[in-house]
């Protein structure tokens, strides 16, 4: 019985810890999924909305630190070649020329989808290589990567709970 006291007592230090410091995480762990490593930041807004962290300042953090990832994104294709791009990331052949032909074919509002898995950072080094207009870039990929975010709470929460009803 008293070991079940302590592992209670220690989850509910962690729920203090990430309810005092969730907003940070949230945005580190957003920046990180938003460049080239595999992080499901998703699962992470989940929890933290889950602790009793507040909606919006989840969204708002996430897009954040998601949006600086992939600005990241896009300056590493900026900065280089698609040949470095794709030796150094592992591109293959086919999903980078998927992302061009998308990219060809709607230009700079491919950004907007930048938030789809795996292929969002395609196209943000492919936008890069492309040297394709920075703010334009940066803009629709902050509203792609906001409305991701708010969909997945709303789908969880409901849009009256979202904004505090």
């Amino acid at each position: 019985m008293a070991c079940r006291c302590g592992i209670q007592y220690m989850a509910d230090l962690i729920i203090e810890f990430l309810k005092d410091y969730g907003y940070w995480g949230m945005g580190i762990m957003a920046f990180l999924a938003g460049t080239v490593l595999p992080i499901t930041s998703e699962v992470l807004l989940l929890f933290f909305l889950g602790v009793g962290l507040n909606a919006v300042g989840l969204v708002l953090a996430a897009t954040v630190g998601n949006t600086i990832g992939g600005i990241t994104c896009f300056m590493i294709g900026y900065l280089t070649t698609k040949e470095k791009v794709q030796k150094f990331f592992k591109v293959s052949d086919r999903r980078m020329k998927r992302a061009d032909i998308l990219i060809q074919k709607y230009g700079y509002w491919t950004a907007a989808f930048s938030f789809l898995p795996v292929l969002g950072e395609v196209f943000l080094l492919s936008l890069g290589v492309m040297r394709v207009n920075r703010m334009k870039v940066i803009l629709l990929m902050a509203a792609g990567k906001l409305f991701r975010y708010a969909f997945v709470v709303v789908s969880a929460i409901g849009i009256a709970k979202f904004f505090g009803y």
